[in-house]
């Protein structure tokens, strides 16, 4: 999956969650031990992570309307997930919500006029924006390595 909603901070991720129908692929509870070799360390904080757009890296502009679509479907959720998140941190201290759309990097690939990419830019759409601002949530652009086509693939 490309685009991530990822959250975390001071809540009741289970109590969040019991009320929508968000499904997250990873959820993690503040006290409990963390997922890790040494597993001695404990969570400072609660959070969920959920796929907003399941679109391949090469992909970004599906991805941004599949993240639209998300954010509309689930607007009252996620609204419902910002009043508790500054509820309970008004200052938004170790607290976070953001969208993460990664992306893979174009630099020296070719464009569709055949010509060689010097540099990317991204944009997103001011709909796109206006809903994430909404929802207090931020907007990321994790950028990943190009994988060369397989042999045989164009």
């Amino acid at each position: 999956m490309s685009c991530i909603l990822r959250v975390w901070g001071h809540f009741d991720v289970a109590a969040f969650l019991a009320g929508t129908n968000l499904t997250p692929h990873h959820v993690w509870r503040e006290g409990e031990p963390e997922p890790s070799p040494s597993g001695s360390r404990i969570t400072r904080d609660s959070g969920l992570l959920l796929a907003a757009s399941p679109a391949d890296f090469c992909q970004p502009e599906q991805q941004i309307e599949d993240v639209i679509a998300f954010l509309q479907t689930h607007h009252a959720s996620l609204l419902t997930l910002n009043e508790l998140l500054t509820a309970t941190d008004p200052e938004w201290d170790h607290t976070y919500a953001e969208l993460d759309f990664g992306i893979e990097d174009r630099v020296g690939t070719l464009n569709e006029w055949g010509r060689e990419i010097a540099h990317q830019g991204d944009r997103f759409p001011p709909i796109l924006i206006r809903l994430a601002g909404q929802l207090g949530l931020g907007l990321t652009v994790s950028r990943y390595p190009r994988t060369p086509p397989e042999d045989g693939e164009a």
